[in-house]
């Protein structure tokens, strides 16, 4: 009998739906995870209450998945998270992402495993310890890569810095070579990888993988984002959500837009902008920018615009893609991610070519003429977005994985 013990050092919605869609077909040994209440657990009716106040405590409780297969270690996390803060607070350098997986890859793995586990579901970086007592068992390594393998990333930033140069701020990001070693060594352990595009498929045939690669894309959070009951009014608006960089083709978003000039029109950007002051100040006063805002308020930011911009470059999936679609709002987007897991072209969203500013010229002109057709669009986008949930995908990971 197949029993998968799920891993992940916090409770991401992508793992639980994972675990979620296991358990429905009885095939969870365990969710091993940090802070974590299950569904029936005695805590599950005071944390639904203290959610109400602190929404973010919401994210903690674990839907379809009971609390006698949650393995949780919230001490774990909690005292990394707190190190993290003093850290900032001291001015100390601290990598929060690197401590939590690694801290919770090696607690895994010297954990009691519930008996008769088959096989390990875990996630890149936080893999390889896992892995390797579960090799030791002659138990299934599922490794799950999220974003396109680093060799591709890496040549996409080399290729970038000369296209657009000075736009970066500093060198194109490298990993220190102990992460680079580790990851390594988690998908030469691993007996078959995931992914979530066939994108990052792409990238890691590019190096010669050597496990089976399975598809798998995530569901759509219908359930957070609700669709708009209007079509928006006042000016055109284009949103992009996100981190504004160079991976995410910020620069040809901004040089098509300059190029666009489109009248009675807003470009707002939300999120961290991380391209050099000299760049940016080439389209001062071309759009507006917030630097942050909360998830749980973005559903009203989507519902605003009347097309979601996202021209990335080299994205493992892209969870705005279906927020925005999940909310009624088309997206304009590339091949080099989700894009076309989530969207048929011209019919909920449109997809064009990488770097190519002139076809993202051609659309963002025919968005702005076309205003009924495009709200039309984003109704077509959230039906889709109907038809695919986490239910739906997580029976779609399962027949992959051929359980």
């Amino acid at each position: 009998m197949t029993a998968i013990l799920v891993s992940h050092p916090h409770v991401a919605a992508v793992s639980v739906g994972v675990a979620a869609a296991l358990e429905e077909q009885g095939l969870l040994a365990a969710y091993t995870t940090g802070i974590a209440i299950g569904s029936d657990s005695r805590l599950t009716g005071a944390a639904a209450r203290l959610a109400q106040a602190r929404p973010v405590v919401r994210n903690r409780l674990l839907a379809g998945i009971p609390a006698e297969r949650v393995r949780a270690h919230p001490v774990i996390e909690g005292a990394i998270r707190l190190a993290a803060r003093a850290a900032r607070s001291s001015g100390l350098p601290f990598n929060l992402y690197d401590a939590l997986f690694t801290s919770h890859d090696l607690t895994v793995a010297l954990s009691p495993w519930p008996r008769g586990t088959t096989g390990v579901y875990a996630y890149e970086d936080g893999a390889l310890r896992t892995f390797q007592r579960a090799r030791r068992m002659d138990a299934a390594r599922i490794w799950d890569l999220p974003i396109p393998h680093r060799r591709f990333v890496e040549q996409m930033f080399a290729g970038e810095s000369i296209r657009w140069p000075g736009a970066m701020v500093g060198p194109p990001h490298r990993e220190p070579p102990w992460k680079t070693r580790r990851k390594d060594a988690e998908l030469a352990l691993a007996t078959r990888v995931v992914v979530a595009s066939s994108f990052t498929r792409t990238s890691l045939e590019a190096i010669g993988c050597e496990p089976p690669i399975s598809v798998a894309p995530y569901g759509f959070p219908i359930e957070l984002f609700a669709a708009r009951r209007s079509a928006p009014t006042g000016p055109f608006r284009v949103l992009a959500v996100g981190n504004h960089d160079v991976r995410k083709g910020t620069p040809y978003l901004l040089e098509a837009w300059k190029a666009a000039n489109l009248k009675d029109a807003e470009l707002h950007l939300i999120g961290p902008l991380r391209l050099s002051k000299t760049f940016i100040g080439a389209y001062d006063g071309m759009f507006k920018h917030t630097p942050h805002v909360a998830r749980g308020n973005l559903g009203a930011h989507y519902a605003e615009a009347d097309l979601v911009a996202f021209p990335t470059l080299a994205d493992g999936f892209g969870l705005v893609i279906q927020e925005a679609m999940c909310s009624g709002t088309p997206v304009l987007t590339t091949p080099c991610g989700g894009g076309p897991e989530c969207i048929t072209d011209g019919v909920d969203g449109w997809i064009v070519p990488p770097r190519d500013i002139d076809a993202l010229v051609a659309r963002l002109r025919e968005a702005a003429a076309n205003r009924d057709r495009l709200y039309a669009m984003g109704q077509a986008a959230r039906r889709r977005a109907e038809g695919f949930t986490w239910r739906e995908a997580g029976r779609g990971l399962i027949a992959a994985l051929g359980l």
